[in-house]
């Protein structure tokens, strides 16, 4: 009952997570059919500032208040989301005026080119994204789904109809592109506004409150602009090192990349709630152990899917349009590793219970280390030699040496008797898989028969086991 419950919930917040980011690729018929990759490639640096930004001015606080706000009586939750909150608005409002202020010196750094009069608009996405993050936040806290996926269904209607008239219509270029996702922002944040003020009380405004949020939460500002270079850094050394356009070659294969990405994050919006409630350790790590097992499974599957139809996928002709512009289907070829990439974060997520149920946070900003250092290491020395598929080979390894260093850690404080013999099957069989992949071209029938192989290998060598498939069945038959 309790992995069931997982999963319904990692499925509606997955199925949230995704919706918000859903809009990132339905735009990319428009961005790829519309903008030369150096366009694109100043999209994609502003869209990696916001993001390495959203971090740095979160800095732990929203792990923190997660952490205590889950198991927190109605009081203390009060207490916990106020603090926080003020904290976000003060720093939030500071941070925007710098970037406004200093605009003329950072646009360079930034965009890479002198586009000074977009930095006002990433300035103010800054800011109405780190407060209507927190509504959303508590929406996965309390478990309050439906208002999570209305909210996320919004995100996509808005920001997506918005792009398509700033942009199509009144042909604005990449401000049309900043100015949609300005007014997106605007809107969501009145729309949480109500539901957050009545679960705040300024009476509570607490620097001892503060302090207790923040000794568990700094830690994570460390983690998180770790994870942020590891995800970001590529586009700017890559700018470095190349050129805006190969940014925005590599950004259009990043992204197709990105949807297992976006699982990952799905699951994990419902994994972290549910590993933090309250219960027996030996019992939850034998329900650790298990979920590792199927989560590896269902990720792979989605990985050897998405390589194999990935180029199908791109060529698809929408009216007119292809999915992407024909000088970007070649960037494809990156897709394979990015996604492997993001396979290996599953993995490192899988393990966060060890760090957060031990109260030792800072191990996150540790792994996180390693893995930022592996990959700006690999970055500057493969870009050089392979382009945009050296800095997708970057982030894969650095995403596999994390999730490595957090196991050996975890093994110490936290360990989990895991599933090996199931494990070590799945492993085996995408390694098969991945090396028809990358050796053959491939048909259309054999990419199905490929796509099929992998459940049915796994499933044929006794990954579940008769007691399982028959819960399956059940779950199955209780939801008709």
């Amino acid at each position: 009952m309790l992995i069931k419950s997982l999963g319904k919930h990692a499925l509606i917040y997955g199925a949230g997570h995704i919706l918000a980011r859903l809009v990132s690729f339905l735009l990319l018929p428009l961005y790829t059919n519309v903008f030369s990759p150096e366009e694109y490639g100043v999209v994609s640096l502003g869209y990696a500032f916001l993001g390495f930004m959203g971090v740095v001015l979160h800095y732990g606080l929203d792990a923190s208040l997660m952490k205590h706000y889950v198991p927190a009586d109605q009081n203390n939750r009060k207490s916990f989301l106020t603090n926080t909150y003020i904290s976000y608005i003060i720093t939030s409002i500071i941070a925007a005026g710098i970037i406004i202020v200093f605009r003329s010196t950072l646009a360079p750094v930034i965009l890479g080119s002198n586009y000074v009069k977009f930095l006002p608009y990433l300035a103010g996405i800054l800011l109405l994204d780190i407060l209507w993050s927190v509504p959303m936040l508590i929406l996965r806290s309390e478990e309050k789904p439906y208002y999570f996926i209305m909210l996320s269904l919004t995100n996509v209607g808005l920001s997506l109809s918005l792009n398509l008239y700033f942009v199509l219509s009144l042909k604005m270029g990449i401000g049309g592109v900043f100015l949609s996702n300005l007014f997106t922002s605007g809107v969501l944040l009145l729309l949480t506004s109500p539901f957050l003020f009545s679960r705040i009380s300024f009476k509570m405004i607490s620097f001892s409150v503060w302090k207790k949020l923040m000794r568990f939460g700094w830690p994570f500002l460390l983690s998180g602009m770790f994870a942020m270079m590891m995800e970001l850094a590529d586009r700017y050394i890559l700018s470095w090192m190349t050129d805006v356009g190969t940014v925005g070659f590599y950004s259009a294969g990043y992204k197709l990349g990105m949807f297992m990405l976006l699982v990952v994050m799905g699951f994990n919006m419902g994994w972290q709630p549910f590993f933090l409630k309250d219960g027996d350790w030996e019992e939850k790590k034998k329900l650790f152990s298990r979920i590792t097992s199927y989560v590896l499974w269902a990720m792979g599957l989605i990985w050897v899917t998405l390589v194999l139809w990935v180029d199908v996928l791109i060529q698809l002709d929408l009216g007119g349009f292809t999915f992407y512009g024909p000088e970007y289907w070649s960037s494809t070829s990156i897709v394979f590793w990015i996604a492997l990439g993001y396979l290996f974060d599953a993995m490192y997520l899988l393990q966060l219970p060890g760090p957060f149920l031990t109260n030792k946070s800072g191990i996150i900003a540790w792994s996180r280390a390693v893995g930022a250092v592996i990959n700006i290491g690999l970055n500057i020395l493969l870009i050089p030699i392979y382009g945009a598929l050296g800095a997708a080979l970057a982030t894969c390894i650095s995403f596999g040496a994390m999730a490595i260093f957090l196991f050996v850690i975890n093994r110490k404080i936290y360990p989990i008797q895991y599933e090996w013999g199931k494990l070590i099957r799945i492993s085996l069989v995408l390694c098969i898989i991945g090396l028809i992949i990358t050796n053959y071209s491939l048909s259309l029938s054999e990419k199905l028969f490929i796509t099929l192989l992998f459940p049915g290998l796994t499933i044929l060598t006794g990954f579940f086991t008769k007691g399982e498939i028959e819960k399956i069945k059940k779950i199955f038959r209780s939801n008709r």
